[in-house]
């Protein structure tokens, strides 16, 4: 994601980064048979996090023998294609709170592998001049 924000290109900035954890990546492909060119859609939304990790999980993909076609959508077409068939996957489900409404309405329709992120955090930062220590402090 800093490649990205620095004005490398996505998938130049992916590929860099599996070129730079070679170990970590191969515990995620060991055991996975290569494939000939069988294509998959992965849907994603314009958010750092998701461009990168989305650009990585193409590139890791592509390494074992598929053909990968990134489409950026909003989203709500991003689940409602999952839920449909007219997209493979999603790398950037951010449950369970962000996205917790689509989940519950397309849920049955895609099948939920879990979590590819651990121990991270969503929150609100403001600029350094505002006297403001807390979301409580927003009531004020």
């Amino acid at each position: 994601m800093n490649l990205v924000q620095e004005g490398n290109d996505p998938a130049d900035a992916a590929a860099q980064w599996v070129s730079e954890n070679e170990e970590l990546v191969s515990t995620w492909t060991e055991g996975v048979d290569e494939v000939d060119g069988e294509e998959l859609t992965i849907l994603y939304v314009a958010w750092e996090d998701v461009i990168a990790s989305s650009h990585v999980v193409e590139n890791v993909l592509e390494s074992v023998g598929y053909e990968v076609d990134l489409v950026q959508v909003d989203a709500g077409p991003m689940w409602a294609g999952v839920a449909d068939g007219s997209g493979d996957a999603i790398v950037g489900a951010w449950l369970p709170t962000t996205h917790a409404d689509y989940y519950a309405e397309y849920e049955g329709k895609f099948e939920d592998l879990g979590a590819n992120l651990t121990g991270t955090k969503l929150g609100l930062v403001v600029p350094a001049y505002m006297d403001i220590d807390s979301i409580e402090d927003l009531k004020e």
